[in-house]
């Protein structure tokens, strides 16, 4: 596997990820009961964890986890539509969590999603200097000697 097909599984496995997380945060923030079908799983502890901290970490890691895929300077425009869509999410759902049965939206909730996503923001733009760093020295090590990164 050259470094060429790895970082384009890389990429859709990232984006893989992505989805799923997203699809785990709406079912957690849409379920009626999210905590009863953690009950008898390790999970459970999370019931112990403050409502907004867990608004505030899900939205942090998803906004991290999601920016991550959008580091390069030339995606800047693909950062934005990110942030937009996140906070959209993270406010729709604090709507819909109204007609949700045994749900309620929460506006302290929304704020902690918007927390989340802008900690999770400044730390992929904190992250993005040493990801870019690495891109040349892979890009750098290939073009040297391409057989050196053969999988």
């Amino acid at each position: 596997m050259t470094l060429i097909h790895l970082r384009t599984f890389l990429q859709r496995l990232h984006v893989t990820v992505c989805i799923g997380l997203l699809a785990i945060v709406s079912w957690a923030l849409l379920s009626p009961m999210p905590f009863a079908t953690l009950r008898h799983t390790p999970l459970s502890v999370l019931r112990t964890v403050s409502d907004v901290l867990l608004h505030c970490g899900a939205y942090g890691l998803l906004s991290f986890v999601c920016g991550l895929a959008v580091t390069d300077k030339r995606n800047a425009g693909a950062s934005r539509i990110l942030l937009a869509l996140l906070i959209a999410h993270g406010l729709f759902s604090e709507l819909l969590q109204t007609i949700v049965p045994n749900r309620s939206g929460d506006v302290l909730d929304g704020i902690a999603n918007m927390i989340g996503i802008a900690i999770g923001a400044v730390a992929v733009a904190w992250a993005r200097p040493m990801i870019q760093y690495a891109r040349v020295v892979m890009s750098s090590t290939a073009a040297s000697d391409p057989m050196s990164l053969e999988i």
